[in-house]
């Protein structure tokens, strides 16, 4: 599969900005409590024979620090680990998150303190992310804060780092390593003379996991790392972990 990176521009199969309601299924809409939409990619992007397959770049509002699912590990299950999550496509194109809501730290259940440095933090990351919709409805483009227009023209920001391709080595893959990803999959690496030669095997019952695409958090929200989002197509889980 061809890679393409610094994806600027839009189609019928990139679109930003969807709305949270029509993301996630309607017995798990607390997921809006947790994650910000960023776009919505029609896998006819990644190859013809996924045609009408919609998945959805997301980025958490956690962690503060740390990893994701750091602080609630007695709530992972298979599917779920510190700096991984899972979601099954359902036949209608919706996230089935496939862990328990307790891990995320970031709720009642943790006894989350709203009025925390912590949630300021992420309340920064909202408002970011309002501002850049914001832009986005103004001028039709993903474009910088500050600067949305420069020399006359469009200061434009990537909706997308990479689009396809072959999964790339990074600070995520030490986990891998470490044998501590999800349970539910089979994780190796195999290494070449340099990191940039590592070849991943991630799989789920024997079918490969290939990647989606990667984006820069921080173009949406302000702030955070790399999204990396990963698809099986035999059982049709989404699977993400992230890059800091």
């Amino acid at each position: 599969m061809t890679t393409r990176e610094e994806i600027k521009e839009l189609n019928d199969h990139l679109q930003a900005f969807p709305k949270a309601e029509d993301i996630f299924v309607k017995e798990q809409q607390w997921l809006k409590n947790h994650f910000l939409p960023l776009m919505s990619i029609d896998l006819a992007e990644i190859t013809p024979e996924w045609a009408g397959q919609k998945v959805y770049m997301i980025c958490p509002f956690e962690p503060y620090d740390g990893y994701i699912g750091n602080n609630t590990t007695e709530y992972h299950n298979e599917y779920t680990a510190p700096n991984w999550l899972a979601f099954r496509l359902t036949d209608d194109n919706k996230f089935e998150f496939l862990g328990k809501e307790g891990y995320f730290w970031r709720t009642a259940i943790h006894n989350w303190d709203f009025n925390s440095e912590m949630e300021k933090e992420f309340q920064k990351m909202q408002q970011f992310y309002e501002k850049y919709k914001a832009n986005f409805d103004k001028y039709g483009a993903l474009v910088n804060l500050q600067n949305p227009e420069r020399k006359g023209k469009l200061n434009k920001k990537n909706y997308l780092e990479r689009l396809g391709g072959e999964i790339e080595y990074g600070n995520w893959s030490s986990s891998i390593e470490r044998k501590e990803y999800p349970k539910a999959f089979e994780m190796k690496i195999q290494y070449g003379k340099g990191d940039e030669e590592a070849v991943f095997d991630i799989s789920y019952q024997g079918n490969p996991f290939y990647l989606v695409a990667e984006t820069g958090a921080y173009d949406w929200v302000g702030s955070g790392g790399y999204i990396i989002m990963l698809y099986e197509p035999v059982s049709r889980i989404v699977l993400f972990t992230f890059d800091y």
